[in-house]
């Protein structure tokens, strides 16, 4: 460990998956909103790492292909119990994403835009989203922008 990591307490495998399954399943607004999410539990409270590796591994994420969110869950998993920690942090994080767009394809390919209410959901959805994101860029804001210029 680095000087700047402090001791993490060594959850159990079956709890690492649980948390990240949790941070999937609470995961809304897209990847600023679940980093903001992620940060705020395991950096700001419960401070696995310091803010400033957070920013410096947010930083080399955000310059590789791929999704940031996933990548930072699959790096603390590893940070808390090595490589399968790590596979079950992205397992974890994956898992609700891909049930939900699986059973919603079910759904759209086997009713499609014949209920009336499914179209009104999705626009509801557009704008729920956007204000996730909205307040998870404030947020993040606050934390990487130290200089006005």
């Amino acid at each position: 460990m680095e000087n700047d990591m402090p001791a993490i307490t060594r959850e159990g495998y079956p709890a690492l998956f649980w948390r990240f399954l949790r941070f999937g399943l609470l995961a809304w607004g897209g990847p600023i909103a679940q980093i903001a999410m992620i940060r705020q539990e395991l950096v700001e409270e419960e401070k696995w790492i310091s803010q400033d590796r957070f920013n410096r591994v947010l930083g080399v994420y955000q310059a590789l292909p791929g999704p940031e969110a996933h990548e930072l869950c699959v790096y603390f998993g590893m940070v808390a119990r090595g490589r399968f920690g790590g596979v079950l942090a992205g397992l974890g994080f994956m898992l609700p994403g891909f049930v939900f767009m699986f059973l919603l394809s079910w759904f759209y390919l086997t009713y499609g835009m014949s209920i009336p209410h499914f179209h009104a959901v999705f626009l509801g959805l557009q704008a729920a989203v956007g204000a996730l994101i909205v307040r998870a860029i404030h947020r993040i804001g606050g934390h990487t922008l130290t200089d006005a210029y």
